[in-house]
């Protein structure tokens, strides 16, 4: 029986071209806030028509890796995933349901409680976790919904940056309006049908496996939370 044969991937001209001008940017070859070359010039560099040429460039400005200036030219831009997401989010484009958006943020926020725990320990920001739990528990002693959501958000931040992983967080910072909306509907369901105290010891149970680098533990935080999330469903 003859072996079968993958097939050829064909790149086009203008994504190989793309190819070319990220190089150019990730190699340091052109520095954020540098005007690179004209569009004549670059098409003439690298051989090929200025349609083609505008094609590479359109995907780099719709990316937000470059900026063109009417009259100016074309310009290196300090890329950030969060900018890029937080659109995305913004506009609802990627058409995502709330509950999907739960599911994520549980999923997210466990991935990243797994890095605290491998990562060596943080005693500072072990601290900063136990004030910002603080803050939430007096808010809940005072029926101060608007520092409760604040600190209940900056709690879960605060973890997310522990990661010590720039993708996690920049994916986290572009889901910041997003999430917390989330965290405050959240919230404001457990308030009323379980009461206020459950917010609380929640997320004592959470900073305690944390500080006891319970990985076992957490998992069972974060499973409880994906089936409830899917029974509310």
């Amino acid at each position: 029986m003859a072996k079968s044969v993958d097939k050829v991937q064909r790149v086009s001209v203008a994504d190989q071209v793309y190819d070319i001008l990220v190089k150019k940017i990730t190699d340091g070859e052109w520095r954020i806030g540098e005007k690179i070359p004209s569009e004549i010039e670059l098409s003439h560099q690298l051989g090929v028509s200025r349609v083609t040429l505008k094609i590479a460039l359109q995907k780099l400005n719709t990316l937000g890796v470059t900026e063109t200036r009417v009259g100016e030219g074309t310009f290196v831009c300090d890329f950030n995933l969060k900018n890029y997401f937080s659109e995305l989010m913004r506009s609802n484009i990627l058409n995502v349901s709330k509950n999907q958006i739960n599911e994520f943020r549980i999923l997210l926020e466990y991935c990243t409680m797994r890095l605290v725990v491998l990562n060596p320990a943080q005693p500072k920001k072990l601290s900063q976790l136990e004030k910002a739990f603080q803050k939430m528990t007096r808010a809940i002693e005072k029926e101060d919904d608007k520092s409760y959501h604040d600190a209940h958000f900056q709690f879960h931040r605060l973890i997310c940056s522990m990661s010590n992983n720039l993708l996690f967080i920049q994916l986290y910072d572009a889901m910041t309006e997003t999430f917390y909306q989330i965290y405050k509907s959240n919230s404001e369901k457990t308030w009323s049908t379980m009461g206020r105290e459950e917010s609380i010891t929640h997320h004592r149970h959470l900073l305690d496996a944390l500080k006891g680098r319970n990985l076992s533990r957490i998992s069972q935080l974060q499973d409880e939370l994906l089936l409830d999330e899917h029974i509310r469903t």
